[in-house]
């Protein structure tokens, strides 16, 4: 719904007074008679002149001329319906209008509007009675009361009065406002600021803004002089319907400037708009405040760059991380091998190498252990290739589930597996083999479910680092000779390397 002018509420209420005035003047004063009573008070006073008249008529003794003057009275006021003569014993003398059938008795004695009943004396005691029977009233109740003195004074004022007093007020407002009477230089000054600036009296109500405000949205140009800007529509959508808490009337209630508080509002593209809002109380010389000056800064296309930026942030930040997945698996790709999951021989290479020198340059335990699948060419030429490549991917499964983190778990040869176990001596790596070992005979087989009852078994060979190896691949050696010896020893079986005894003096002389 659209506010009322101030300018219509204003002239409404000049007329709501000056006719509440005429009111109470009546009130007090009766300055407006009441139309029913007046017209009663002349009635009487005519029937009292025709009673006169007929009195002295009939003294004269004089009956045609009276009968004359009751009729002439008859045909020549059209508001008289019938006269009558009446003694007091109730006969009816004479009579103009067929009198006897119009008349009605009155019942207390007294006058009415519609019947006047003047009494008649003759030696000090009542002779009888001059009656005037007068036409009722036929008008509606409502256009009789809209006849009436004082509600036609009151229409007349309310229709005269708006048009007196909005012309009246128009041109006291233009003398009154505040841009009027500010020197063109200091309007200048304010028109030429970036910000929107708008100067509120104690109440919230606009009395001064700049063009940069009116220009800033689509509804701050419709804003006039004593409008409250709390309730623009913009406004109530930004901050919401709670006026005390709106920064300019919380300025000038809590006496302090309110700074940087964001008003979202809709531009006239429809797009979103986003303004900073600074509100500073104004005060006298008596520090009491008297309104407030509240700036608009417009920073809708600061506010889009940055979701712009937060918007690219977020997609390079995507793009990065789906980089760092496609480079985590091509690492998996480099380093591992597709078949098994286990690390290749270059990636293992690379690996081993570091763990080999940690373990010389601080003398930690280092083991090493070579892991060959028994009978595999029976299973590719008695079950085909893909059930001898199931047969690997087993293996490897539980070989890598049996084996730390730490540990370098490879597929060294097509059924041959290598592992690196850092900090484990020889002890510790034969019983880890020989869980391994273990475990693949008893899991292995039966998960190669397209070949019932098949069996799945591994000859292991360990060797542990010892000072007289020296290079990576003397240690892996050492275990292959292991491993040769367990599948010479009849394979499903653990082998440990060791060292070869050394030969007497004597024999070597």
């Amino acid at each position: 719904m659209k506010p009322t002018s101030p300018l219509l509420q204003m002239t409404m209420a000049l007329v709501a007074l000056c006719t509440m005035l005429v009111m109470l003047a009546d009130l007090l004063f009766g300055v407006f008679p009441n139309p029913a009573e007046s017209q009663l008070k002349l009635r009487k006073q005519v029937g009292e002149a025709l009673a006169v008249q007929v009195a002295t008529l009939l003294r004269n003794g004089d009956a045609a001329s009276l009968q004359q003057t009751l009729d002439d009275v008859a045909q020549r006021s059209p508001s008289v319906r019938s006269l009558g003569l009446r003694r007091a014993d109730g006969v009816l003398l004479m009579q103009a209008g067929n009198h006897g059938a119009v008349w009605k008795p009155l019942s207390d004695g007294a006058s009415t509007e519609d019947e006047i009943d003047v009494p008649m004396q003759a030696d000090g005691k009542r002779w009888g009675s001059f009656e005037i029977a007068f036409k009722a009233e036929t008008r509606p109740g409502w256009l009789r009361w809209l006849t009436e003195p004082l509600v036609v004074t009151m229409l007349f004022m309310s229709v005269a009065g708006v048009a007196v007093f909005s012309l009246y007020m128009r041109r006291a407002l233009q003398h009154l406002d505040p841009a009027s009477v500010i020197p063109d230089r200091v309007q200048g000054a304010f028109d030429a600021m970036g910000e929107g600036v708008v100067v509120l009296d104690t109440r919230g109500r606009l009395l001064l803004a700049n063009k940069t405000f009116r220009t800033l949205n689509a509804q701050s140009t419709q804003i006039k002089t004593g409008q409250a800007l709390s309730a623009q529509a913009w406004i109530v959508e930004g901050l919401g319907g709670n006026t005390a808490q709106h920064p300019w009337m919380r300025a000038m209630s809590e006496r302090r400037a309110i700074s940087g508080q964001t008003v979202e509002a809709t531009d006239a593209a429809g797009l979103a708009q986003q303004l900073v809002v600074n509100s500073v109380p104004i005060t006298d010389a008596g520090s009491k405040v008297r309104g407030c000056l509240a700036t608009f800064s417009d920073v809708s296309q600061l506010h889009r760059a940055n979701v712009a930026l937060r918007k690219a942030m977020t997609e390079l930040s995507t793009s990065q991380q789906q980089v760092q997945r496609q480079n985590a698996e091509l690492k998996r790709l480099a380093t591992r091998d597709p078949l098994t999951g286990c690390l290749n021989r270059r990636a293992f290479t690379e690996s081993y190498e570091h763990l080999f020198a940690g373990a010389q340059a601080t003398a930690m335990p280092l083991s090493c252990i070579v892991l060959d699948i028994d009978f595999f060419k029976k299973v590719n030429d008695n079950h085909g290739h893909s059930v001898g490549d199931r047969v690997i991917q087993e293996v490897a499964r539980n070989l890598t589930e049996a084996s730390r983190a730490a540990d370098l778990v490879c597929r060294y040869g097509g059924e041959e597996f290598c592992v690196v176990l850092p900090g484990v001596d020889t002890r510790d790596a034969r019983a880890y083999a020989e869980r391994v070992r273990a475990r693949i005979e008893r899991a292995c087989g039966p998960a190669i479910r397209e070949v019932p009852d098949m069996v799945v078994t591994v000859s292991i060979g360990v060797a542990t680092l010892t000072p007289q190896v020296t290079t990576t691949l003397e240690l892996i050696d050492r275990a292959d000779q292991s491993l040769y010896r367990a599948k010479r020893d009849g394979r499903n079986r653990v082998e440990a390397y060791a060292e070869p005894a050394p030969m007497p003096e004597s024999a070597a002389a």
